[in-house]
């Protein structure tokens, strides 16, 4: 990167950040600066915080050096990451390809809500249409995270109880920037629609005009939310450190795998292909046993494809390529790099899956975060530059390109 053209002032504010996070000698260095990214910047802020972090310090060694120490770190790290990233990209981005971002995981309360309605805030800021959809039938609450304290007037009941005859009438306006379409889990039954209902609603989804629409998923492995995700053009899982949530993240995208390929010739699949009964005979005998669980990895199931049904490889082999969903890893805590997490879940789905699920980024553990679940002002709002900010900015960068 060029630095000579930077501003005197803000190429001051990028030195002492440097000197901050790294060393004197690295911010009087411009070929420092020329190698510096953001993975470089993210180590040095984890190195610094795991010395300096207040949590990290007997209750009466914290003191105002500390603190100050540690607010310093902070905005050091922001100062680099929007320096190297920028926080807003332009108006000329868009996804990089289709439209749909589905974000799930089979375990509630490990933060979906917010990383949907906080994405969906960055999106509309770079000028992008966002349209966020509550997709929790049985658990609905995202309207919360962006400011609406109560019950909406429509939601997608009114829609599926055909009360309402399109999304787009029950589509409202957030204060906050996306448009949203949410859901009411106080009527009885509204998580449990049947597969015309639920067909319905993947159709009109897909209509939806917009630039980007982000489903927020229920934290479970149902066949409906599975169908959901799969319809996604961008299938985010999403987990925590602790064990609970990162092996049900595992378990979601392997029931999301096998759910693809059970239903390779049904109505949810995006495959193109005719129905084919002996297929969806063999596959549903390949990939589950009598109990309900998984019987072959997908390397063994294309091997015995390839040897006893070849005619059916093209397609199978299509499936499981077409299946590319990442990684987010939240509440990560200080000194924790998120590949810890994140190499536990790609190793096994390597064995069991044959993919490769790439890490979309980390968030870490933020009072402000926590505190907008309370206040109902989304931290994204509240702190545009804050570290969190940059994390959903990092997470969504990789998901849009220029054009």
């Amino acid at each position: 990167m060029t630095v000579n053209r930077l501003e005197t002032d803000k190429m001051r504010e990028i030195k002492a950040a440097c000197a901050c996070l790294f060393s004197e000698a690295a911010a009087k260095s411009d070929r420092f600066l020329d190698t510096l990214d953001v993975d470089m910047v993210k180590r040095a802020y984890r190195r610094n915080a795991k010395v300096h972090h207040p949590d990290m310090k007997a209750s009466t060694a914290v003191n105002d050096v500390t603190s100050d120490r540690f607010l310093a770190i902070q905005q050091s790290y922001e100062v680099l990451v929007n320096y190297l990233e920028g926080m807003n990209p332009g108006t000329d981005a868009v996804l990089s390809q289709g439209k749909i971002v589905a974000v799930g995981g089979a375990k509630g309360g490990i933060g979906k809500s917010v990383i949907t309605a906080n994405l969906g805030i960055y999106l509309a800021s770079l000028g992008l249409k966002t349209v966020l959809v509550d997709l929790d039938l049985g658990g609905s609450n995202l309207h919360l995270y962006l400011g609406y304290r109560s019950i909406l007037q429509r939601s997608i009941n009114d829609f599926l109880k055909k009360r309402v005859s399109s999304l787009d009438e029950v589509m409202i306006q957030s204060p906050h920037g996306p448009l949203l379409i949410g859901g009411d889990s106080s009527e009885l039954g509204s998580a449990n629609i049947d597969f015309m209902k639920k067909m319905k609603l993947i159709k009109a989804i897909n209509a939806i005009e917009a630039d980007c629409v982000v489903l927020d998923l229920g934290g479970d492995t149902s066949y409906n939310i599975l169908d959901f995700f799969l319809q996604a053009d961008h299938g985010i899982v999403v987990t925590t450190r602790d064990s609970a949530s990162y092996i049900g993240a595992y378990h979601f995208l392997k029931a999301a795998m096998y759910r693809k390929l059970n239903r390779l010739t049904g109505m949810e699949s995006r495959s193109g292909e005719d129905k084919n009964s002996e297929l969806e005979r063999y596959i549903r005998e390949s990939t589950m046993t009598g109990d309900g669980q998984s019987s072959k990895t997908i390397n063994e199931l294309v091997a015995s494809v390839r040897e006893e049904h070849p005619q059916y490889l093209s397609t199978v082999m299509k499936a499981v390529w077409g299946f590319n969903p990442y990684l987010v890893v939240n509440r990560l805590p200080i000194g924790v790099g998120p590949e810890e997490v994140a190499g536990k879940i790609q190793s096994v789905a390597r064995h069991w899956l044959a993919r490769e699920v790439k890490l979309l980024g980390s968030i870490g553990r933020h009072p402000d975060v926590e505190r907008s679940a309370i206040d109902l002002i989304p931290a994204i709002t509240r702190h545009p530059r804050s570290t969190f900010a940059t994390e959903i900015a990092t997470i969504a960068s990789k998901l849009l390109k220029t054009v």
